[in-house]
């Protein structure tokens, strides 16, 4: 049996990065194990895991089922009585009764909450406890995760509990061993396993749209995204008379860094520039506003993998961005990005206008992310079946795409 923790993602509609992965995690499982897998939830009431009541199956297996318009933080949409029906069907199913010898707890999930005070304690249970690790931003850049940040070393310490750590990319992979290392933790076998495409889809025929003079950012509202900075660039270029709309698509994060970046949206729109954030939206929107995009920015500083340069390059759409960490290793694999200082706001001023003013450049970029091939989620699946059936995998075994 694989015991999958999908708690945010049956807890939330959320459909960004991790919700994504776990949601397609779950799909391949179900699919390829079909009676040998049970979702799970950690229930924080009763501090243990519990199996998904109906409503948190919805929000896991169907995230837009209900969605009406696009929120800010699609959080349980649609549950008009959510306290009420929130464990309706469910049951507690402590893992310390129920995991055998021949089982698998795999945790794909963002776990640094109360969850980790029980890794210590399960060191001792039978079967194989696998997590999935996506960054340590918290420990990277500080100050930039509310008030989890105190709790992030403690998760990076309690990874070292696990019999394996799966990491997102190889500079995630570098930033636990280093922090282990520092913390004094034994390290565990941390095999990388990079994100697939995450859509399940056929990929779209998008022709090149360079006249649309559309730019497109698809991130939480969250400052190491850098949203001020792409505003700046964008702002220079509109004071310079350059004809362009702007998008920003995303759940809002901590209230103070939505706060800023909502106020010079707003700033920006009292002047009269062509810029909306269109706050979360479905699937369905999310694939036509690449469609009518003539490319992407992605100015984050830092990522523990960087998906959307993999969405915007499956549906053919350039993609500015930075060149470095897991950042890079995304967008240096096959071509289709123009790389920058992200930081640096006249690159990126110089960087957008080159793609929209330059056909040949822009042309060319097109033409590489047409042609670049793309993990699917089969090609994950074989990979993490792999990973869950052979625990004695070492650190430096690396799954590459």
């Amino acid at each position: 049996m694989i015991y999958l923790d999908v708690t945010s993602a049956a807890k939330s509609a959320v459909n960004m990065g991790v919700h994504r992965t776990v949601r397609g995690i779950y799909r391949y499982l179900a699919t390829s194990y079909d009676q040998e897998l049970t979702p799970l939830r950690w229930d924080f009431q009763r501090k243990n895991y519990s199996t998904l009541s109906n409503r948190e199956f919805d929000n896991l297996t169907q995230p837009f089922a209900s969605y009406e318009s696009p929120q800010a933080v699609p959080l349980n949409w649609g549950w008009k009585s959510w306290k009420d029906d929130w464990t309706r069907g469910s049951r507690l199913l402590p893992l310390e009764t129920c995991l055998t010898e021949h089982d698998t707890l795999l945790i794909p999930d963002l776990s640094w909450d109360e969850r980790i005070h029980a890794w210590e304690k399960w060191k001792s249970l039978l079967g194989k406890k696998i997590a999935i690790f996506h960054d340590a931003m918290p420990l990277n850049i500080p100050g930039q995760s509310g008030s989890n940040d105190a709790l992030f070393k403690d998760y990076v310490i309690a990874l070292g509990h696990l019999d394996q750590v799966i990491c997102i990319s190889k500079e995630v992979q570098a930033d636990l061993l280093r922090y282990w290392e520092k913390f004094h933790i034994p390290a565990k076998p941390t095999p990388v396993l990079v994100w697939p495409v995450p859509f399940d889809t056929a990929r779209p025929d998008n022709l090149p749209n360079q006249a649309s003079r559309h730019v497109l950012y698809v991130a939480r509202l969250k400052l190491r995204k850098n949203h001020l900075v792409l505003l700046d660039a964008c702002e220079l270029l509109w004071k310079k008379g350059l004809d362009f709309t702007l998008d920003l698509i995303g759940v809002s994060d901590a209230f103070l860094d939505t706060r800023r970046i909502l106020a010079r949206i707003e700033e920006l729109r009292k002047k009269g520039y062509p810029v909306q954030w269109r706050k979360h939206i479905s699937d369905v929107e999310l694939n036509q506003a690449y469609h009518d995009s003539a490319f992407t920015a992605f100015p984050s500083q830092m990522e523990g993998f960087g998906l959307p340069i993999i969405e915007s390059l499956w549906h053919q759409r350039p993609v500015i961005c930075g060149r470095n960490g897991a950042i890079g290793e995304v967008a240096e694999e096959g071509g289709g990005c123009f790389l920058i200082d992200q930081n640096n706001t006249q690159e990126l001023t110089q960087a957008i206008e080159q793609l929209l003013e330059d056909s040949a450049l822009y042309n060319k970029l097109y033409q590489q992310s047409a042609m670049r091939n793309f993990k699917s989620w089969d090609d994950y699946g074989k990979e993490l079946a792999l990973i869950l059936q052979n625990p004695s995998l070492r650190p430096t075994q690396i799954f590459t795409p």
